[in-house]
């Protein structure tokens, strides 16, 4: 071999290990939107149970208070209602679905107008509920939009796919829960409710 050679080939190798090696340290970006990598992008959880005056007539005077929780990168959007500040200030407007066992399911109540409102990314939106909305074998639902699904004019496009996020009666402490509520005296509008405190 000359000595032109060995400079050539000895830059070479290490040419083809500097590259290997940067391309072993390049960090790889992570395509995961979540904020808190073990929770789902959209969530609601459990914060307290109160007793207060009825909101509605026919309502139970307790409350569930729940957190909306957005735990992605994207702006998130859901209906909401205006509530009294003991009950809120603002509700999520929800439906309620039985997805275990039978009976009545009360109704909750939802209007066919919608404001939204925005979640920030890693924010949450804390609303209440009448308990008896989570009775045994009750969840709410709560339907939401990521912000980018919204056509330019503001309106909710219609061809974007629905999006959900359930709370579950069973999320609800245990020794906080109620039974299914009778309908009686009041009637299906209303229930008649045991108090559990």
């Amino acid at each position: 071999m000359n000595s032109f050679m060995k400079p050539t080939i000895l830059i070479l190798i290490t040419t083809f290990f500097v590259i290997t090696g940067l391309a072993q340290k390049k960090e790889t970006v992570s395509t995961d939107v979540r904020l808190i990598k073990d929770r789902p992008h959209v969530f609601i959880s459990f914060q307290s149970e109160t007793k207060v005056e009825p909101l509605y007539e026919g309502e139970s005077g307790h409350r569930v208070w729940l957190q909306f929780h957005n735990n992605s990168r994207w702006k998130v959007k859901f209906c909401f209602h205006y509530v009294p500040e003991e009950y809120g200030k603002t509700g999520a407007r929800y439906e309620i679905e039985r997805y275990k066992g039978t009976g009545e399911v009360p109704s909750a109540g939802r209007s066919d107008t919608c404001r939204y409102s925005t979640l920030l990314p890693g924010k949450l939106h804390l609303f209440s509920v009448p308990r008896e909305h989570l009775a045994d074998g009750l969840a709410i639902k709560i339907q939401y939009h990521y912000a980018w699904e919204f056509d330019p004019d503001g309106t909710s496009n219609l061809d974007e796919p629905e999006h959900f996020v359930f709370f579950y009666s069973e999320d609800v402490p245990k020794i906080k829960r109620l039974k299914t509520p009778t309908y009686g005296i009041i009637g299906k509008k209303g229930c008649v409710i045991k108090d559990p405190f």
